[in-house]
């Protein structure tokens, strides 16, 4: 890979400050100071231990609903220039964001419109939810990014979803983790908006846009999501597992399907593009999620399903379809292509697929 002869290094540490030099002996203490130097080619080191984010460090504490605390509008220029963000070697740096409580608003923990960024090694946790109706938080969202990559991150311990997707193509979500969130405060604490992995194009050229070698478990709504996608997403190489309870615990929380890999909701009319994505799902595992294992969710037409496995969910494989975009009927799912799966003793015997025509 190339870099610019002109690409800069900055440093983050928890004991730096923002009026020192940002190199690795004299660094900055913030992103906020980085972000605002940083150029194609670069490279932000975060040094290792844990950064207590505060409330006046929201780059933009209001953009309608929402509070970006970190606005990641910069892009580089290709593959080969992009801007990295990475922990630093052989350390591993957790932003905790259990101070930041705006009222009102939903948090985003990084917000990504720029392109070819490239985000590794580091933690987010206790991301917060202030608002006690129907909400939901983020600990990161690309929305408009392209050519993004987001690896060996973890996102924890907090009231939000791990990673939501909206707008941006061709980006890449590697060998990252999601567990343990539940939002408690809003919608009666029940934890309905908290999945693991979210990925909802909004319109149809948000193509080429993958999960893998993700894990996500102990998240109080699903594992991973693919509701109202207006463009094909893939899931390959994933884990789902323990996904629809508190976590630590089985006690029941939001819906718990391990792989919810379509669907547009079951209004009069369904809100979904002239064509139907078919998304790719395969080589995952998904495993004692409190609802379904693979689930089709009422996607109008196909998925692609293959070299899955499923164990120990009350059905491991639900192929679930609406009947047409005019009529909110389930009927047996069709379309679908289904080869080389494996299940493995459902919960509910003999429910190894469900649903399919």
């Amino acid at each position: 890979m190339g870099f610019s002869l002109s690409a800069r290094t900055y440093y983050i540490a928890v004991d730096g400050d923002d009026s020192n030099a940002g190199t690795l002996s004299d660094p900055f203490a913030t992103l906020n100071k980085a972000q605002s130097l940083v150029l194609p080619g670069d490279t932000v080191y975060f040094r290792g231990g844990t950064y207590r984010i505060q409330p006046e460090q929201i780059m933009t504490p209001t953009s309608g609903i929402w509070a970006h605390v970190f606005d990641m509008s910069k892009s580089g220029t290709s593959e080969n220039q992009r801007i990295h963000y990475f922990g630093y070697e052989g350390e591993r740096p957790i932003f905790d964001m259990s101070a930041v409580k705006p009222a009102d608003r939903r948090v985003i923990v990084f917000y990504v419109s720029g392109s070819n960024l490239h985000f590794k090694n580091f933690e987010v946790i206790g991301t917060q939810v202030t608002i006690v109706g129907h909400t939901q938080s983020e600990c990161f969202r690309n929305d408009g990014g392209n050519n993004n990559i987001y690896e060996n991150l973890a996102m924890h311990d907090g009231m939000a979803i791990g990673f939501y997707l909206v707008r941006g193509s061709n980006n890449l979500v590697l060998n990252c983790d999601a567990y343990n969130n539940w939002d408690y405060i809003s919608d009666g604490g029940r934890g309905g908006n908290v999945d693991g992995f979210g990925g909802h194009p909004t319109n149809t050229t948000s193509t080429g846009n993958v999960f893998r070698g993700c894990r996500a478990w102990w998240n109080s709504d699903d594992g991973f999501d693919l509701i109202s996608a207006y463009a094909a997403y893939t899931i390959e190489n994933c884990w789902a597992f323990y996904n629809g309870y508190k976590p630590g615990t089985f006690e029941t929380a939001g819906d718990g399907t391990g792989i919810k890999a379509g669907g547009y909701g079951m209004g009069e009319n369904a809100d979904a593009p002239t064509t139907i994505p078919m998304h790719v799902v395969r080589n995952n595992i998904a495993f004692q999620n409190r609802n379904q294992g693979l689930y089709a969710n009422h996607h109008l037409g196909g998925i692609l399903w293959e070299n899955n496995t499923g164990y120990r969910n009350p059905s491991n494989f639900n192929m679930l379809t609406r009947k047409s975009r005019e009529e909110a009927v389930d009927v047996n799912g069709y379309g679908h292509i289904i080869r080389h799966n494996l299940s493995y003793s459902p919960r509910t015997a003999g429910q190894h697929i469900v649903n399919v025509n």
